[in-house]
Formats: structure tokens, C-alpha cells, sequence
């Protein structure tokens, strides 16, 4: 097999507008570290696949078409090309999804796309043999932000000790002919939200890849973002609520993965060989479907960003009769030697994660979220009956190129699951 591999960074070089956190009105204050961005691609002399790992909250049409259409031009098809996105809320704006609270640096998202068409070019010429290798470790960085209350309601992003993380490592070596590591490519399963402010950052993703760089040079660490949909770091305060972290403890956080990256180095690793092959299908999520009138008028006496939603359902209404009773979202499976990788479009629980993995004991399955088209959340059976914002209110903020419904129902989580199960069992 053989083996391309490319990074730069993408941090501005001014001043921008950041995604992640509504709060924010004012534009960026400087960078504590460099935003990355690398790609991957593996060529069996037959077919090729690329990952593309991001330091972004997560990319739409804007981008990801345009990546594709170029990697196809390399020769790698749609369905083969992932992207990932870490999903730091310390980036740039990056998403039109979020057009009605955020604003856009074009000049920015220009020069982006510029630079990754490069990454993409630089990695496809610097294929060359290698051989891969993937074993799994564990952290407990993460803790579930869900808190139920005494009737079982959500009663905020709290920590939430008693609910389920997704504490695996996968880690995928690229090693070169004489056995030197040229890459690593790593992940975990929780948002990037140690800190806030106005500094651009990577989170504790940064933290984690320039540790693994400190102890292997010329090795190029690569950290991929798992469905960590309801998981933050484990940064609490003593009276039960999550902290704001400073940039000594995002090191501290990012660090302990990184310990976690190094213990995969021991014992025996899986040795992947073999063709690569992908797959890529739109899971149809059933929703809500077009919200009440009662509904609409709770939302005008809401938030500018609640009476923005509700103004522009009205005119879906008016214009096309309501809103669509599904959401498609991409699920995608990249097969490299006896690895299968689902990607899927998606702030997607952690429980999801674990479900697909346990439905495919006998396969040697990593599941990321925040990849490709990042449409919404998709939360876990437990979260639709316990209510909360990942279920009731994170959709109010998507207004392109149209409102969404105001949710997901329970049984796009069995639709999602399927599809994946089915996708892994197709390459």
C-alpha cells in the first residue's frame, strides 16, 4: 500500500468572527496555538481513499463540495473522501448554517479552500509504501454534560458522572518501509470546549499532537473527532458544574490523550493489509416535522436568534407548506485493510457510537462524528426522554439555507444505526 501525507496550518492572520459559543459578538483577540489541518491518503494500486482532518467546528456545502470535486480530480471518488472536523469552539465561521448568529470573513473561507485543494495535492504527491497498524486505547478525559433531575428531566449541560462516555483511543500508525512512524492518526469522543474566550485554538486536541510530536519527531500526529455529541472534558468545579478552563489546563487535558496515544505503542499492534474500498448512503432521519402555531408564538417572545427561526418558518410555511418531515444524513464507511471507519454527519452521542460498535462485534469498527456535512445533533434514545437542548433547541439556529424542524425524532436513532451497520457489512 501506499501512503500520502500532508499538514499545514490554517489559523487567520487577523481578526475573525469565531463559531461555538452564541455569546459571542466580538471578533478574535489574537491565537493561543495554530489550527491544523492534514491529509491522508491510501493508495492499493487499484483505489484510493483520503481523510481530511480539520481544526473547525465542521464544514457545509461551501467547503465540502468543492473538497470533493477536487479530490475526485485526484482520484479519489466522493463517497472516498472523508472529512473531519474537531469541532474547536475557538475557529473561525466557517458553517452558512449558522448565518443567522455568525459572520463571515469571505476573504477567509476563500483563501481556506485554497489551502486545502493544496493539502490535498501535496498528499496525493507524496504517496509512497508504507504499511499500517491500529490498536485501541482508553482515556477518561470525558465526562457526559447530560444531568437528568429527579424526575428524569434534563436539567442542563451539567456533569453527569452516571451517564455513559465512549472512553476508547483508536490509534492507526502509518510506518514506513524501514519502520519509522510517519503518522499517527488518533481520536476521542468529546467536544473540544476546555476553554472560550476570543483566543483562536485548537482545544486539547493541539496540546495532544504536540506532545506526540515532542517524543516521535517527523512523525505527524493527526486527531480525528469521535461522537462526542454529549461529552466535555473533564474540567469540573467542586459544586458540580463544568469550569472554564485555562490554556494550562486544555495542556493538561490534551496531554493525558496524548499518554493515552503513547500507550497504544505497546504490546501487539493489528497489522492492516489489504485493499481499500468506501461507501457512502444518505440516512433519511424522520422530524418533528413543521412546528405548532403555539410553538412559533413562545419562540417570538424568545431570543433574537428564537424570533429569527420562528419569522423564517413562517415564510417556509407561506412559500412551501411547512417544513420536511426528514433530514438526510451522510453515513459513510471507509474499509482500509480490515479497519472500518464510519464517518457520519453529525453531533452524534456518544451512545450512538458505542451501539454501532457493539452491533458489529466481530469487525474492527471506529466511529467518528462531526464528519463531512455537519447537519445536527443526533442524541440517544435516553436523551429524547429526557428533553434538552441537544433534542429540543439546537436546531433553532440553522436557517440555511432554510429552517430545520425543531427536532429529531426517537427513531432516527434506529435508522442511523442501521444504515451504518448495513454500510460496514456493504465494503
Amino acid at each position: 500500500m501506499r501512503i500520502g501525507l500532508a499538514n499545514t496550518t490554517i489559523t487567520p492572520d487577523r481578526p475573525i468572527f469565531m463559531t461555538g459559543y452564541a455569546a459571542r459578538t466580538e471578533p478574535s483577540e489574537g491565537a493561543y496555538a495554530d489550527l491544523e489541518a492534514s491529509v491522508i491518503v491510501c493508495d492499493d494500486g487499484e483505489r484510493r481513499v483520503g481523510i481530511m482532518a480539520l481544526d473547525l467546528v465542521g464544514v457545509d456545502e461551501f467547503l465540502l463540495e468543492p473538497i470533493r470535486e477536487k479530490a475526485a480530480q485526484l482520484g479519489i471518488p466522493a463517497k472516498a473522501m472523508l472529512v473531519n472536523c474537531s469541532h474547536t469552539h475557538c475557529a473561525p465561521a466557517c458553517r452558512f448554517v449558522r448565518g443567522s448568529c455568525r459572520k463571515f470573513d469571505e476573504a477567509y473561507l476563500e483563501k481556506l479552500k485554497e489551502t486545502l485543494f493544496m493539502l490535498l495535492e501535496r498528499a496525493v504527491d507524496d504517496l509512497q509504501e508504507g504499511s499500517l497498524d491500529y490498536k485501541v486505547s482508553f482515556c477518561s478525559l470525558g465526562i457526559n454534560r447530560r444531568r437528568a433531575g429527579a424526575e428524569g428531566r434534563n436539567v442542563g449541560m451539567l456533569p453527569a458522572l452516571d451517564k455513559p462516555i465512549d472512553m476508547d483511543v483508536p490509534v492507526l500508525r502509518v510506518l514506513s518501509p524501514a519502520g519509522d512512524v510517519r503518522a499517527i492518526l488518533f481520536s476521542y469522543a468529546a467536544h473540544p470546549t476546555t476553554m472560550g474566550g476570543q483566543l483562536i485554538g485548537p482545544d486539547y486536541p493541539g496540546p495532544a499532537r504536540d506532545m506526540i510530536r515532542e517524543k516521535l519527531p517527523g512523525c505527524l500526529p493527526v486527531f480525528l473527532q469521535g461522537c462526542g455529541g454529549d461529552v466535555k472534558p473533564r474540567n469540573v468545579t467542586p459544586d458540580g458544574t463544568f469550569a472554564v478552563g485555562t490554556i494550562e489546563i486544555v495542556t493538561e487535558i490534551g496531554h493525558e490523550l496524548a499518554r493515552a496515544v503513547s500507550a497504544a505503542m505497546c504490546g501487539e499492534r493489528q497489522q492492516l493489509s489489504g485493499e481499500v474500498s468506501a461507501a457512502s448512503e444518505l440516512a433519511m432521519l424522520p422530524t418533528q416535522g413543521t412546528p405548532s402555531s403555539e410553538q412559533l408564538a413562545e419562540l417570538d417572545r424568545g431570543n433574537q436568534w428564537e424570533q429569527a427561526y420562528a419569522e423564517a418558518v413562517r415564510k417556509v410555511i407561506q412559500e412551501k407548506g411547512g417544513l420536511p418531515d426528514s433530514l438526510p444524513v451522510e453515513v459513510q464507511v471507509l474499509k482500509i485493510g480490515g479497519l472500518h471507519i464510519v464517518a457520519l454527519g453529525g453531533e452524534v452521542s456518544c451512545e450512538i457510537g458505542l451501539e454501532i460498535k457493539s452491533k458489529l462485534p466481530e469487525k474492527r469498527v471506529w466511529t467518528l462524528g462531526y464528519s463531512n456535512l455537519l447537519r445536527c445533533y443526533i442524541a440517544s434514545l435516553q436523551a429524547h426522554s429526557e428533553g434538552g437542548y441537544e433534542v429540543e433547541r439546537s436546531f433553532l439556529y440553522s436557517l440555511y439555507p432554510e429552517p430545520r424542524p425543531l427536532g429529531l425524532k426517537p427513531e432516527s436513532v434506529a435508522v442511523l444505526v442501521d444504515k451504518a451497520v448495513e454500510l460496514v457489512g456493504s465494503v
